[in-house]
């Protein structure tokens, strides 16, 4: 049975993870015929890896628009509706890709997913007026910085990632610092590090090198970014929480993978087909059972 949390607004759960099923993986505990046992191949067999979100919500354990909810999400964000290199379920968030073949879950992919589930949410009524919190693992796909103090030159008109530094100084006050000049005889040109210290009030001393710059800016609040996908999460108000390194049990969907891994191997003939048919019927398996729930 659920149980209702009476504080609010209410907060909504939603764990991610990427998992890898092979064709080739069987069950340990095999049938025996008589005294004999079928050959199977031993190699591991294609692969195919699932990019995947579990809710913790009285209306399911899996997020999925209805018809109606899904005409307005693609009237807004016209995008969601437009293919791409990465198979989704329809009118989820749900991704998966053919190791060796499609492309890989990387940074830029994990990222288009999650903006399509954020653009989704927004259209959920079952989750109107709750807080949306997500939990991901540690993993570099999840954690790249938007940013980082590498991808700065020292002077005038050399390399610069980004337009502007937004950050929070230490009295809670929202900064944003200008990148490139915005007129004068530099118009256009990036600040370099040596022109940020200025606008950023840091002294520096003068011939210092730019590792000794990338020192001193390293512990300014301005260069404690967030990763791209806290941006992206304040962008539509989500927040994400990352889990502890090497703490992966404290990810409720690694039950998931537990449960459809083990419905997979025991019923698979070790062929590819089989085995994405079997991914799919364990999803149902793993509603109608309420395995979530126990």
């Amino acid at each position: 049975m659920w149980k209702i949390p009476i504080q609010n607004p209410h907060r909504i759960l939603i764990f991610h993870d990427e998992s890898t099923f092979r064709s080739g993986e069987v069950s340990p505990k095999r049938w025996f015929f008589g005294e004999n046992t079928p050959f199977f191949p031993k190699g591991r067999g294609r692969s195919h890896m699932i990019s995947d979100f579990l809710v913790q919500h009285p209306s399911g354990p899996f997020f999925e628009l209805s018809e109606n909810e899904w005409k307005e999400a693609t009237a807004k964000y016209i995008t969601l509706s437009v293919d791409s290199d990465v198979n989704y379920i329809d009118r989820t968030a749900t991704a998966s890709i053919n190791m060796g073949t499609d492309a890989y879950f990387d940074n830029a992919t994990v990222l288009g997913q999650f903006e399509k589930l954020f653009q989704m949410l927004e259209f959920k009524e079952e989750y109107k007026h709750n807080q949306i919190e997500i939990v991901v693992d540690n993993a570099r796909t999840h954690t790249a910085k938007s940013y980082s103090l590498q991808d700065f030159g020292k002077n005038i008109g050399t390399r610069c990632p980004i337009e502007q530094i937004e950050y929070v100084d230490e009295n809670g006050v929202q900064k944003v610092i200008d990148c490139y000049f915005k007129g004068g005889e530099n118009k256009g040109k990036s600040k370099g590090l040596v022109e940020l210290c200025k606008d950023l009030g840091v002294q520096l001393r003068a011939e210092i090198k730019l590792d000794d710059i990338r020192d001193i800016l390293s512990t300014h609040r301005a260069f404690q970014n967030a990763t791209k996908l806290e941006m992206l999460g304040i962008k539509y108000r989500i927040k994400i929480i990352y889990c502890p390194k090497y703490h992966c049990e404290l990810n409720r969907i690694e039950g998931l993978w537990c449960n459809q891994k083990a419905f997979v191997r025991s019923r698979t003939d070790q062929s590819f087909d089989k085995m994405i048919k079997l991914i799919s019927e364990s999803r149902i398996n793993f509603v109608e059972r309420k395995i979530a729930l126990k």
